[in-house]
């Protein structure tokens, strides 16, 4: 497959390094055969030109080579046609026994002055000069074997140093990217997984890119760790998902239990009306549906006003004095219920706080009506107003049974109800009171916190102070 249409990112940028390293080191190689050739040539043609210097100052009717046979430097095999009382000889500075090319061989360089290569038929190539003396016209040939066997030689070396070259960085290369990008394939390889995991539905456990190796300024790190947050942002968002389902679902199943309990009371006492044989137990049926009917549309009304505070995201607190709102709200209880003992601690001079007037005043009547409903006659339901640590603080207490330990945690949660040791009273709780009071008390910015043991269960409400006036004093009621 082709680098250019397809493979890994590794893959291709090697085969981008080492096709530019192969057209680098072919320019190198190109170029440094091309100036030896230039350099050794150059050095040829002086060498010719050396010849024919000291060639034309020693040179005597009857020795032609007189100027040559004491000099040094002069190439072997270097030939020269020079004229003699027999006419033109050619000569060869060589061992005894070097055959010279022959004189028609080397009557055929131009007697113009100028350098020219010949292909001699004896000796090969020769770097050969022709030029006109007072005894005649001499040619003068230095060999081209030697350059060219330098030239070949050189050039073989050259390839094969480029090749060599070529391999290493094709290794180094593989090696250099196989490492930088490791983390980027396990990063695509992550993607791919978390890419084909079931988020339809269920917990989803997303899988994290390992980073640490890496350097934290490296791009693919900083790449993975951003991965790694929006997997973890994913993954909280799935784990929110389904709580949130799971709460639903338990919401609507307790929400049909509780439903179908009146409904089932209703149906039955209908039909004990229709078939009574007088009017005692027909007026007693048509109580029994009055009453579960009044139980089934607090129910409904509560679930109403808790979707209601779902659906509201936030409402927009006001300052309201918490002192009367709690004052008005213990007044209250201790009218609806003479058999508990109500204490009310609260300070001499308003608290404002930031909430909304009616839901305070319904927060109120939940946890009094809890201390109420789940608590026997007699017991002390403790009720104060207090600023701590620049909240004000709204604390029901009493000294019932308390709240079971495994209660507890879910106090707060919809359709939670206590057991038989806090169920004293006739009245039924819909298990919907204090979810009421976590969701307004949260709709304000406060917090709503609970402490039970046996003899002492306190609720808490903190609420944001819209000034920051002290409490001069603390009145008690009984």
């Amino acid at each position: 497959m082709s680098p250019r249409r397809g493979g890994s990112l590794a893959a291709q940028l090697q085969f981008r390094i080492v096709v530019t390293v192969a057209v680098m080191a072919l320019l190198m190689c190109l170029g440094t055969v091309l100036s030896a050739r230039v350099i050794l040539f150059d050095q040829l043609d002086r060498d010719v030109l050396t010849v024919k210097d000291r060639q034309i100052g020693g040179m005597r009717p009857d020795d032609p080579l007189a100027g040559l046979h004491s000099s040094s430097g002069i190439p072997d095999g270097t030939v020269i046609l020079a004229p003699t009382e027999r006419g033109p000889v050619p000569f060869i500075l060589a061992p005894e026994g070097t055959k010279p090319p022959s004189a028609d061989d080397l009557r055929r360089v131009p007697a113009d002055g100028k350098l020219h290569t010949v292909n001699l038929q004896v000796g090969g190539k020769y770097r050969a000069l022709a030029y006109d003396t007072p005894f005649g016209e001499v040619t003068v040939g230095v060999p081209v074997g030697r350059v060219e066997t330098t030239l070949l030689r050189l050039t073989t070396f050259s390839i094969g140093l480029s090749l060599i070259a070529l391999a290493a960085t094709a290794i180094a290369t593989r090696t250099v990217l196989t490492r930088a990008t490791r983390n980027l394939v396990t990063l695509t390889n992550t993607a791919d997984e978390v890419s084909q995991l079931e988020l339809v539905r269920g917990a989803v456990e997303v899988p994290r890119v390992e980073t640490a190796e890496a350097h934290e300024n490296n791009e693919v790190t900083r790449l993975s760790s951003a991965f790694n947050r929006m997997l973890g942002n994913v993954e909280s968002a799935f784990t929110a998902r389904e709580a949130s389902e799971k709460k639903l679902r338990r919401f609507v199943a307790d929400a049909s239990h509780e439903l179908r309990n009146p409904l089932a009371a209703i149906r039955g006492y209908s039909e004990l009306a229709q078939r009574a044989p007088d009017a005692t137990d027909s007026q007693f049926a048509m109580g029994r549906i009055e009453s579960e009917s009044t139980r089934m549309a607090k129910l409904v009304n509560d679930l109403l006003l808790l979707a209601r505070l779902d659906a509201d995201a936030r409402v927009e607190p006001r300052p309201v004095d918490a002192v009367e709102v709690v004052l008005n709200a213990v007044s209250d209880a201790q009218a609806a219920s003479s058999d508990h003992r109500w204490l009310l601690d609260v300070p001499t001079s308003e608290i404002t706080v930031l909430a909304d007037p009616d839901q305070l005043h319904q927060v109120m009547v939940n946890l009094l009506a809890n201390a109420r409903t789940h608590t026997p006659p007699g017991t002390t339901v403790h009720t104060s107003v207090r600023i701590v640590d620049g909240r004000a603080v709204i604390q029901v207490a009493d000294d019932g049974p308390g709240i079971p330990e495994d209660t507890l945690p879910r106090v707060f949660e919809r359709f939670t109800k206590a057991d038989e040791a806090r169920a004293h009273t006739a009245t039924q709780s819909t298990g919907l009171g204090l979810a009421i009071v976590k969701a307004m008390v949260e709709g304000w910015g406060g917090l709503v916190d609970v402490a039970s043991r046996p003899g002492l269960t306190t609720f808490s409400v903190g609420l944001t102070l819209a000034d920051a006036e002290n409490v001069p004093a603390v009145q008690t009621t009984d």
